[in-house]
């Protein structure tokens, strides 16, 4: 069965990602402040190096591609811990959703 995703549509499902990524962003901050410790380091510098997250476009041609936008306060290149573990998240609600770097501002 294949659905079709109207424009108006494909805005109500942009806010509905920011939001989850929101979430899942504060939540990872929540987890680095509380739970994570001193052999967390890299992890804990990684997340506190996103300032936000924001979806940029999404596109529905091969399933949903969540293209994104990071706002740094550090500058840094690799983020092993914080894009799969929204990937994860967003996969919850989406199955085979997959989330690509746009642009980086620092």
């Amino acid at each position: 069965m294949k659905i079709l995703i109207s424009e108006n549509k494909i805005e109500q499902l942009k806010i509905f990602v920011q939001e989850i990524l929101d979430d899942e962003l504060n939540n990872l901050r929540q987890m680095a402040d509380e739970e994570w410790g001193m052999g967390e380091m890299d992890e804990i510098n990684e997340v506190g190096s996103v300032e936000k997250i924001v979806v940029d476009e999404i596109k529905t041609t091969d399933g949903i591609s969540v293209n994104v936008n990071l706002y740094l306060n550090t500058d840094r290149e690799d983020f092993d811990i914080i894009l799969p573990m929204i990937e994860y998240v967003i996969e919850q609600w989406f199955p085979n959703a997959k989330i690509h770097i746009e642009k980086v501002y620092i």
